[in-house]
């Protein structure tokens, strides 16, 4: 056995097992945790930040961008399916973001 094969550093062994181990659970944690909203957590789109709204799944920054500028130019979303007047949001995108949304009324 040659000595360039032996790490002779168990402590970064050690912390590379333990990083691998928090992204395996952390990967997984988050995939359940996209399947179904927290309860409580849902976005106005009407009211939302674009920092908001780009967290939602399948929204980035820049569908983020074209929600806040629609709501700009044509006034607030008055329910969730209004959204499909924005450029990139069609039934099926709205279909995966329809449980992470709400629209309140205005007062």
């Amino acid at each position: 056995m040659s000595h360039a094969s032996i790490d002779r550093r168990p402590g970064r062994t050690v912390a590379l097992l333990l990083a691998a181990v928090a992204c395996l659970v952390l990967m997984r944690w988050g995939a359940s945790q996209r399947a179904s909203p927290t309860v409580g957590w849902r976005v106005d789109p009407s009211t939302a930040s674009r920092a908001e709204l780009s967290v939602l799944p399948g929204v980035g920054p820049s569908l983020a961008r074209a929600i806040v500028l629609d709501r700009a130019s044509h006034g607030p979303f008055r329910s969730v399916d209004d959204l499909t007047r924005v450029k990139g949001i069609g039934p099926a995108r709205l279909a995966a973001l329809r449980p992470w949304l709400r629209v309140e009324d205005a007062p």
